[in-house]
């Protein structure tokens, strides 16, 4: 049930991308999320060739893709909860120029994002990570493991019917019957 849950939860690493590389968003279009929001139907993690590369604050590239989610993120402010910041958006359509980010997102009933450039500083990619998912799921079911048996180790369990071994012998207990 863990391992369930930590899967579909899964490990993502989140990348800050600058405001200059944004503008490679331009004329990104998924037309067949496009069709599958208007259906009603949304099926992730399908294969894309719909994608744009876009690098990082340390110039890693990154692919981005309607199944990407992203976030616009405004320049510092004290206190930090008043930094302007979008929520992690999918989008299938988006349109950047230097004065004004749009996008489309992917989750249907969702009004486009219209968000002018001067408030951004950056955007925020963040990508699942199948191996981080796959080491701390290990991680937990070894965890698991080691403490069922380490717990059967230290309780020494009745072997026998001559009350010997410290456990509960269930041979020995007074026969009570039924009241009522």
């Amino acid at each position: 049930m863990i391992a369930v849950s930590l899967l579909s939860s899964a490990c993502t690493t989140t990348y800050a991308i600058p405001r200059s590389e944004l503008t490679r968003l331009d004329g990104f279009k998924d037309d067949n999320a496009a069709l599958l929001k208007e259906l009603g139907d949304v099926m992730l993690n399908r294969p894309n060739d719909r994608r744009r590369a876009v690098r990082d604050v340390d110039g890693e590239t990154h692919q981005f893709t309607s199944d990407t989610p992203l976030a616009l993120v405004g320049p510092p402010k004290e206190p930090e909860e008043a930094r302007f910041q979008t929520e992690e958006q999918r989008f299938i359509q988006v349109a950047v120029d230097t004065t004004r980010f749009q996008g489309v997102p992917l989750k249907p009933d969702t009004a486009p994002l219209v968000v002018p450039m001067a408030e951004v500083e950056h955007g925020r990619l963040r990508e699942f990570s199948l191996g981080k998912t796959l080491l701390l799921t290990g991680a937990i079911g070894i965890g698991v493991l080691a403490a069922v048996v380490t717990a059967g180790l230290l309780i020494d369990p009745t072997t026998d019917g001559d009350g010997g071994g410290g456990g509960i012998d269930f041979d020995r207990l007074p026969d009570r019957g039924l009241r009522f």
